[in-house]
């Protein structure tokens, strides 16, 4: 099986650091959801919501500005998860301070202002599951995409695993649904239709962190360690 064109993590962050307004483009579709999520969690029933697409829009500002995350992301190239995390965190508690020197310059005794006392370690995992949740979701995207050129036979394996995993049905109702009276052969489907979907969850998160081999087989151990908890 083809694996899909996705770019490495480190010639996406080499192309957006210099400019590249492709590369910045993909840069944010693959790392915005991550940190909009976070400042939602961090943020939520907070005054600091309000600033929520300033906040998205300052991250990416400390990304792509000269001297920011992107310039110094080649000195630790395994870290650029931690990289993104602390910018986004920096940018969080830049907004809420702001936040807070409003309310009191406007000396409202009626207005409570309270801001994140959030556990730092929840929120850290928080963050990590939400940039996860972006790998899967590149990952399905880029089966499906590879399923559509392969033909109907793909095409059905994708449907099978769609149906069995996001719909929680059971592979006898979807040989019911799908009109096939050999249930062992949605089974096969399944099975094959995993070990496809897999090898696409491998590629994107190769291009996410760069990790080969060893390493990478370890990174995916970690992160379905994130979703069994």
């Amino acid at each position: 099986m083809t694996e899909p064109d996705l770019p490495t993590s480190w010639s996406l962050l080499d192309g957006a650091a210099a400019g590249n307004s492709s590369a910045r483009s993909q840069f944010a579709e693959r790392y915005e959801q991550p940190i909009r999520r976070y400042l939602q969690h961090r943020w939520r029933g907070q005054p600091a919501l309000r600033n929520l697409e300033d906040a998205v829009q300052d991250a990416f500002v400390e990304c792509f500005k000269p001297s920011g995350v992107l310039q110094r992301v080649d000195a630790d190239r395994g870290e650029f998860r931690a990289l993104l995390y602390g910018v986004v965190r920096n940018v969080a508690r830049r907004h809420e301070e702001r936040v807070a020197r409003s309310f009191h310059r406007a000396a409202d005794e009626d207005q409570d202002v309270h801001m994140v006392a959030a556990d730092a370690e929840g929120l850290s995992r928080m963050f990590d599951r939400a940039w996860a949740q972006a790998i899967l979701a590149q990952a399905a995207a880029a089966h499906e995409a590879a399923a559509r050129t392969a033909g109907p036979d793909a095409v059905r394996r994708q449907q099978v695993l769609r149906m069995r995993h996001d719909d929680g049905l059971p592979v006898r109702d979807i040989a019911q649904r799908l009109g096939i009276d050999d249930v062992a052969s949605v089974h096969n489907e399944y099975r094959r239709g995993r070990r496809e979907f897999a090898a696409h969850l491998k590629a994107a998160l190769g291009a996410h962190t760069g990790a080969t081999g060893d390493e990478l087989d370890a990174q995916l151990g970690r992160l379905s360690d994130l979703f069994r908890s």
